[in-house]
């Protein structure tokens, strides 16, 4: 049997409990994050290579992970600054390329 917990309209997280027929319990948490997907590709196409050339910007948005994603990764990879090569290899991979907000690669 599976009961909603709680759902959240503005973040899109929804919280279910599942009671399994061998008196188990478990908890999904789930995130629709289809408007954080476009906001992405729009911000991607909006990108130019060289555009903070000549500038006093030194760090650019790379970018946008839903809350849910960001807090699986933190588990799997510890925090960006405690391991930044398997961040940059996440974000790198093309599999992950729908929350790059930018061209090229980190």
């Amino acid at each position: 049997m599976k009961r909603v917990l709680s759902k959240d309209p503005v973040t899109g997280k929804e919280l279910y409990l599942h009671q399994n027929a061998d008196g188990t319990e478990v908890i999904e948490q789930t995130q629709h994050f289809d408007g954080l997907i476009t906001l992405n590709k729009h911000m991607n196409d909006q990108w130019q290579k060289g555009q903070m050339r000549g500038t006093q910007k030194h760090m650019s948005h790379v970018a946008e992970i839903p809350n849910i994603v960001y807090a699986h990764l933190i588990e799997k990879f510890g925090k960006p600054a405690d391991n930044p090569k398997a961040w940059k290899q996440w974000l790198n991979d093309s599999e992950n390329k729908a929350f790059r907000t930018g061209g090229g690669n980190i």
